[in-house]
């Protein structure tokens, strides 16, 4: 079975999929940024970008988690920054 990830799954995220992968990466963030963040996520997901790093927000059975490969705060930040600077 292939693995549930966001790369591979985003077609098929229900609302519920993309609220949980919202609060994975809208922590700390200006009103600004966290509306255009979940605009994003909500609305446009179809124009991200297919990035080695969305391969890391996984579908697990108790829901979506993020695994970072050396320091989980950098790896959010700049996962975040990919999703936002999109056009």
């Amino acid at each position: 079975m292939k693995q549930q990830n966001f790369n591979n799954y985003r077609d098929q995220l229900t609302d519920d999929d993309k609220e949980q992968i919202f609060k994975l990466f809208s922590s700390r963030l200006r009103a600004d940024n966290y509306n255009l963040l979940r605009r994003r996520i909500f609305e446009h997901t179809n124009m991200l970008p297919y990035l080695g790093c969305f391969e890391r927000i996984m579908k697990e059975p108790h829901g979506w988690t993020y695994c970072p490969g050396q320091s989980y705060d950098d790896e959010i930040r700049w996962v975040r920054k990919q999703i936002l600077e999109c056009k």
